[in-house]
């Protein structure tokens, strides 16, 4: 075998790792680009759905007043329709969030840790309202809003917050406009703190 020959296979072999490696990174950037797209969907649907009126006025309705003025069970499609616009509206909303942590589109901690509390509360008391609705219509009616719950039920907060490195205030500092509380004493009866 001649020098040129094993040239040409190193060159050769080079481009084809150089081919693959190109490749892959493509690929990769893609689905980093991707994310980052579902990321802003998600940061839009938490903030601008949840921040509104509308909504608010909604969870507090279907926290607060829904069982007494429609006590379950009833199917969704049945209630009085102001009754039904407000729990639509918060249904829809973690079934949207469910979506997005069955489909892997964004990291199910940043959904858990901006709804999880309130999903399970809203669940608490939609779901007489949901699973009559589901012997109507059949079994998968709002089973992303479930399948919130159940993700959202099974990780707790405290070891969510661990994970992500929250921090959080010993003692209240005077910059944060509560007062100090006092540090630990010195052994000769002073303050450590500055």
């Amino acid at each position: 075998m001649d020098v040129a020959m094993v040239t040409n296979a190193v060159v050769a072999a080079v481009s084809v790792i150089t081919v693959g490696v190109s490749a892959f990174f493509a690929l990769r950037q893609l689905r980093l680009a991707q994310g980052a797209n579902h990321t802003m969907v998600a940061i839009e649907l938490l903030t601008r759905d949840r921040m509104s009126d509308a909504f608010l006025d909604s969870q507090q309705y279907v926290l607060t007043e829904l069982r007494a003025a429609c006590p379950p069970p009833v199917p969704v499609g049945e209630l009085p329709a102001d009754a039904r616009r407000h729990v639509n509206r918060i249904a829809l909303y973690y079934n949207g969030l469910g979506q997005m942590l069955a489909f892997k589109v964004v990291e199910p901690i940043l959904l858990l840790g901006a709804g999880g509390v309130r999903a399970r509360e809203a669940w608490a008391v939609l779901e007489p309202y949901i699973l009559a609705e589901r012997e109507v219509r059949g079994g998968g009616y709002l089973a992303n809003f479930e399948h919130l719950v159940v993700l959202a039920t099974e990780t707790s907060w405290p070891a969510a917050a661990r994970k992500l490195g929250l921090r959080r205030f010993d003692s209240y500092p005077a910059e944060v406009g509560l007062p100090a509380e006092p540090g630990p004493a010195s052994p000769d009866g002073a303050s450590t703190e500055s």
